[in-house]
């Protein structure tokens, strides 16, 4: 398994993302969130980044989705993305480890205004447990339910 590698590479793309950021705040040259031009002084603007490896074969990309929202992409060996960092279009944010096939087996999002926490755990591109913080009921109230190998949601505790 090479995820070790792709996350050593992630890791030095973030450290190096971050000493850039570090150093030019040390020069006067720190991007503002606000910033609109891409022609600013001291901005690189691009609408997709990608990392490759030695053999030019696509490790990391970074870039918006069709709706529009920030994601980046780990790949393994075989160019199929592993892990996913996303924002959704309502601005919740979302963590997805996905199989050699590309499906998704564990997400971690947040959902509606409050942002609540909500883990799903998939099996074949099924749904199979769903863990979180209900985000339209009473506030703060847990809840977990899993679903059988027909489908069929059972409700463990609280509401989904």
């Amino acid at each position: 398994m090479k995820i070790p590698s792709v996350l050593n590479t992630f890791c030095v793309a973030l450290a190096g993302a971050w000493t850039g950021i570090w150093l030019g705040g040390r020069v006067g040259f720190v991007p503002s969130a606000n910033a609109q031009s891409p022609s600013a002084p001291g901005i690189v603007s691009t609408r997709a980044l990608e990392v490759v490896d030695a053999g030019g074969h696509r490790q990391i990309l970074m870039t918006t989705t069709p709706e529009g929202s920030p994601g980046i992409w780990l790949m393994d060996k075989n160019g199929r993305a592993r892990l996913n960092i996303a924002l959704y279009g309502d601005d919740n944010a979302t963590i997805v480890l996905n199989d050699e096939n590309e499906r998704a087996v564990q997400v971690l999002r947040t959902m509606g205004k409050q942002a609540a926490p909500v883990l799903v755990m998939k099996s074949r591109g099924m749904d199979r447990i769903v863990l979180g913080v209900n985000w339209t009921g009473p506030k703060d109230e847990p809840f977990m339910v899993f679903y059988d190998d027909q489908g069929t949601k059972r409700q463990v505790f609280g509401k989904y």
